[in-house]
């Protein structure tokens, strides 16, 4: 059963570890067998809503639902329930997500059918609310270190409504 600390939810069970990377879940902590698994706070809330049997304990053993979840994390980070939205959406499409933090991203996105270890993410996606602006300057720089690490941008516009509209944006050389 996943244990949700400050710092993170763990996974310990080792046939639960091996079911959900299998299906591009969480990152190991170390190289070894033993290792636990570490998921992201969008990871949990998504396969709290999806699986009846998927729970989550906080330190003193109580069963968190999903409501109790969502309230933690977007304490943690406000942005939380915007890249939720966008979390789920590209899971229930089919694409393998993954956290996107070393790229300057939200997330890294995977094709259908890969994931972590069977091929390298085609996208970054960058959730932002539809009221967000930024300058030419920062677009470039994202679309550039995108470039550079051969992924593609992807900027998804959440509304209030949570509707999202994806942006795909690349940099045209003559």
């Amino acid at each position: 059963m996943p244990l949700l600390t400050e710092e993170k939810i763990t996974v310990t069970n080792p046939e639960l570890k091996e079911e959900l990377q299998e299906k591009g879940y969480g990152e190991k902590t170390h190289e070894e067998e033993t290792s636990d698994l570490v998921l992201s706070p969008e990871e949990t809330l998504y396969l709290k809503e999806k699986r009846k049997d998927f729970k989550v304990k906080d330190p003193e053993g109580k069963n968190l639902t999903k409501k109790e979840l969502k309230k933690q994390f977007t304490n943690r980070n406000e942005e939380f329930p915007r890249k939720y939205a966008v979390y789920r959406d590209l899971r229930d499409r089919g694409f393998c997500v993954k956290t996107g933090f070393k790229f300057g991203s939200h997330f890294r996105v995977y094709k259908r059918g890969d994931k972590p270890g069977d091929g390298h993410a085609k996208w970054l996606v960058h959730a932002v609310p539809e009221e967000h602006q930024c300058s030419f300057p920062e677009l470039s720089r994202a679309v550039r270190l995108s470039q550079n690490v051969k992924k593609t941008m992807i900027y998804a516009i959440v509304d209030k409504e949570q509707d999202i509209t994806y942006y795909k944006i690349k940099r045209i050389t003559p």
